[in-house]
């Protein structure tokens, strides 16, 4: 029975990986091509600038305008970074655990073993979920107290 409930997992994992996989390498590609884009653009928009007021001109122009452009990304991460985070709800941590109790009670739980297993699950995903409460409580509460 635990061998049966390994392979599942591990069929669940491997194919989850796999999916993650292609697309982060997808997200990876499209990044590069985004990159390769935007210094095309920098290069155009240099050329356009150096006819129109010269060479050095137009290096500051594009220099001046990348500065600002990574001064409001950072502060943009920064107001990102800060904002406080919306809790997350106890049921989804039950339902990470519901595959496998789906499995375990779909089995029949017919003999001592069986029970015993489910007992454990039980301790575990209660185990989960009390964790989680203690552990993902917010900074700001504690200094009202």
């Amino acid at each position: 029975m635990l061998g049966g409930i390994g392979a599942y997992i591990a069929t669940e994992v491997s194919g989850a990986v796999r999916r993650n996989a292609t697309v982060y390498g997808l997200l990876a590609f499209g990044l590069l091509l985004l990159l390769c884009a935007g210094g095309y653009l920098v290069a155009a928009l240099h050329t356009v600038l150096a006819l129109r007021y010269g060479s050095a001109e137009a290096s500051l122009i594009v220099a001046a305008g990348l500065f600002v452009l990574g001064l409001l990304t950072m502060g943009i991460a920064l107001y990102v970074k800060n904002r406080p985070r919306p809790r997350r709800p106890i049921a989804a941590t039950a339902l990470v655990a519901a595959p496998l109790a789906a499995k375990i009670v779909g089995s029949g739980l017919s003999s001592k073993k069986g029970w015993r297993l489910a007992a454990v699950g039980g301790v575990v995903v209660l185990g989960a979920l009390l964790g989680r409460q203690f552990f993902t409580g917010d900074d700001a509460d504690e200094g009202n107290a």
